[in-house]
């Protein structure tokens, strides 16, 4: 094999520079919010996408984004949520608007969600067990909450770290992978998952 060129000035990224996020309770800020209208049933929501703001996962979710390769790349939906603007989605947009003013002093929501972006908010990031386009289970690191900031030390830990099942149950992350007949690991863009679109401005 030829040397390549310029070898000893090329960055070097791989698996070991992959970080698999944990469950837990993280401070957060509103990377994007806007009103979304699913094409199939009309029904309308507040699209929230979030990233990670200090600790050992700063960034994460933006530096998932930025070192995607393809060419329609795609904001994880892992970190996004949807919030209903009708009937029982309504005491949720309301728990969540809550959050949002308790996290942020001087903060009070007027109806324009354009303003959130930049807002700081606690949100709890939970195991969840997803079937694989090859039929197989596999967990992802899915966005299950909001809370104020002030409130994340609350967070229920035996529940944090369970893995909820396809069949709506909780069980260990410990005892699922003692369970399960196997695990692939593989290319960590392959276990993104669904994803929701993203413009190049929700990174300004």
């Amino acid at each position: 094999m030829e040397k390549i060129n310029n070898w000893d000035e090329i960055e070097a990224k791989g698996m070991d520079d992959y970080k698999s996020l944990e469950a837990g309770a993280y401070k957060c800020k509103i990377m994007k919010a806007e009103e979304y209208t699913n094409t199939q049933t009309g029904n309308k929501s507040l699209k929230v996408m979030v990233d990670i703001v200090d600790g050992k996962f700063k960034d994460y979710f933006t530096e998932r984004y930025k070192n995607d390769t393809r060419e329609d790349k795609k904001w994880d939906n892992n970190a996004c949520k949807y919030l209903g603007l009708a009937d029982t989605g309504l005491p949720f947009l309301k728990g969540f608007i809550t959050c949002i003013e308790n996290s942020n002093n001087g903060y009070k929501w007027d109806w324009d969600e354009t303003k959130l972006k930049g807002k700081l908010v606690g949100c709890v990031f939970r195991y969840e067990e997803y079937e694989k386009q090859d039929g197989t289970k596999g967990v992802k690191t899915k966005l299950a909450q909001f809370r104020s900031v002030g409130k994340l030390s609350e967070v229920d830990q035996e529940k944090l770290y369970s893995v909820k099942l396809l069949n709506g149950k909780y069980i260990s992350i410990d005892d699922y992978y003692e369970n399960k007949d196997e695990t692939t690991p593989g290319d960590p863009f392959n276990e993104l998952g669904d994803v929701v679109e993203i413009t190049n401005d929700i990174l300004d």
